[in-house]
């Protein structure tokens, strides 16, 4: 983060978004759409589904009174479990998270056990732990000022949300099921409305069902605004002290309608994703070269073909290509852009080779051109630079962009041969079949001059970087580094240099303390640094399946918003 522009965000997630462990990834994908656009981000969870309800259930089929010096533990659990499994889904695709509790928060609680509030919380602790990582906090739980465990009451995970907001100065928004408040129940009345804005009274009036009235009036008491919205919706409504407004606008939210490319090990990841989430994606059709993997992988025999350029003729909004070749996908991405599809591809390849000439296509056709996932995983390095040139102009860029190489130097650090370290990274799931792309420095190198485009709007030849991969490099070499206090790591750097731009990929001994040093196995790790001398160090798992999905599916929800938006804004510009 700039750490003078960092903001934080706090997300709420309830027992109605979070029904059970099959909601995780979705849980998952909202976090990181904040996470990339650079907020510290504080998820705070409810427990599953019923859990609480089914835990009190139990409580009393064991003791028909149940001690309620007792209850407080027991209802716990719900959030804690949901927290913790929270936490390692966040781990799956990459993203650093860090599960803290009521007792490392210091959140202390008064009036009693069962319908406590809150009124303090160690919000350095949880400022601190945020920047280096997202920090999962289980909400309706707090410690009375003897240490005994409380709980917030019926829907208090919505109190815990706004409570750390508030002390920490910070955005909430609480995810629910529905997309704002109405002023009526959306599911049963037609002519439902949602409220763009709407006063803490008409919240406390309507909002019964959706947020915790108890939450809404502490709200009202600090004078503190909140969002409610659900998760990839582009509406919300902001609670706060406004005069009601409704959303006047009439647009619907369609499902995003979704030709897929690929269904390999990436693309087989986002094509269970797109599955998973129906109510906002349709997938069209799925292409193949061979067609064994959509079998495998349980894809309907309507939606399977091996006619790769008929499926991007079908109505579509957006294709998504994911089959890893260069010439090919260039064919298919011009025919996609031509037709007036937006384009989504993890192709770092085709975007280095002919990423100008297609982002001139999209601008021209008036549809986007997106590739996070081309760069680094889950690591949102082209949304850093977008953000740290928004507060100044960027002097260099340098980072550890390949995961596999990175791997591959920590095994040759344990005494690994180059051929087993290879092989350990391969059955790890970090490194192809054929890894030379990986080991010469061409992949990084490719992810190079993407970087440098988005830093310094300046399209560098493959052939004009220095580039030395570390195919030579033994575990001796690397361990004699090791025993001076240094590290090597394959890094990738353009800068500034008298007026024109000096790029390279190269093995680098670093000292300890570097930043670059200290990223490990298959993560990687983005250090940008200004003009003016401040530096925003990203970091995220550069390679596997669930990382690249992860980015994949962020410029598809990404996309989506911004179809919702545009629709608003030729509809306000015809009013």
């Amino acid at each position: 983060m700039l750490k003078q522009k960092a903001k934080v965000t706090v997300l709420k997630f309830g027992s109605s978004v979070l029904r059970s462990e099959a909601d995780l990834p979705s849980a998952v994908h909202e976090i990181y759409r904040h996470w990339r656009e650079g907020a510290q981000v504080i998820a705070v969870v409810s427990a599953f589904g019923d859990t609480t309800d089914q835990l009190m259930r139990r409580a009393e089929s064991v003791c028909a009174k149940p001690d309620k010096s007792v209850l407080p533990s027991l209802l716990a659990t719900g959030e804690t479990t949901a927290s913790a499994l929270l936490t390692l889904a966040l781990n799956k695709v990459g993203i650093s998270a860090r599960l803290l509790d009521e007792v490392q928060a210091k959140l202390r609680t008064v009036s009693g056990a069962f319908d406590a509030i809150p009124v303090s919380v160690d919000a350095a602790r949880l400022l601190g732990e945020s920047q280096r990582a997202v920090v999962v906090f289980p909400g309706f739980i707090g410690r009375d000022e003897t240490g005994n465990r409380t709980i917030l009451g019926r829907g208090g995970s919505d109190l815990t949300a706004l409570f750390l907001a508030h002390q920490m100065k910070a955005k909430c928004v609480l995810i629910k099921d529905v997309d704002g408040l109405y002023t009526c129940d959306p599911a049963t009345t037609v002519r439902a409305s949602r409220f763009e804005q709407v006063s803490y009274e008409t919240a406390l009036r309507l909002g019964g069902g959706v947020v915790q009235s108890k939450a809404v009036r502490f709200a009202a008491a600090n004078k503190l605004r909140f969002s409610i919205t659900s998760i990839g919706s582009q509406n919300e409504t902001e609670v706060g002290p406004f005069t009601d407004r409704l959303d006047g606008s009439g647009v619907s939210s369609e499902p995003l309608r979704v030709a897929l490319l690929g269904c390999g090990t990436v693309g087989g990841g986002v094509y269970e994703r797109l599955a998973g989430l129906a109510n906002l994606f349709t997938v069209t059709g799925v292409g193949t070269l061979t067609g064994i993997r959509t079998r495998a992988l349980g894809v309907p025999d309507h939606l399977a073909t091996e006619d790769l350029e008929d499926l991007i003729g079908r109505d579509c909004d957006v294709v998504v290509e994911l089959i890893g070749t260069t010439k090919y996908a260039s064919t298919l991405a011009t025919r996609a852009l031509t037709l007036g599809r937006h384009f989504v591809t993890a192709n770092k390849a085709l975007m280095a080779a002919e990423g100008e000439r297609l982002s001139f296509m999209a601008r021209a056709r008036g549809v986007e051109l997106r590739y996070s996932a081309a760069v680094g995983g889950v690591l949102p390095a082209l949304e850093a630079i977008e953000q740290a040139r928004r507060f100044g102009s960027i002097r260099s860029v340098s980072g550890v962009v390949n995961g596999t190489t990175n791997y591959v130097l920590d095994r040759l650090a344990e005494g690994h041969s180059i051929e087993s370290a290879v092989d350990a990274a391969q059955r790890a799931g970090y490194a192809e079949a054929n890894p030379k792309f990986d080991l010469n420095g061409t992949d990084a190198t490719q992810k190079l001059i993407l970087l440098a485009r988005h830093a310094f709007d300046e399209s560098l030849a493959f052939n004009a970087i220095e580039r030395i991969g570390i195919e030579e490099i033994d575990s001796e070499f690397v361990r004699q580094s090791l025993d001076r206090g240094r590290v090597i790591r394959l890094v990738a750097e353009c800068a500034h240099d008298n007026g024109r731009i000096k790029a390279s990929v190269k093995p680098v001994d670093l000292p300890m303390s570097h930043p670059l040093a200290q990223v490990r196995d298959a993560d990687n790790r983005l250090l940008i640094e200004q003009e003016s001398g401040e530096q925003l160090v990203i970091s995220g798992r550069g390679a596997g399946r669930w990382p690249t999905t992860e980015a994949v599916m962020a410029d598809l929800f990404d996309i989506r918003r911004s179809d919702a938006a545009k629709q608003v804004a030729e509809l306000e510009a015809c009013a």
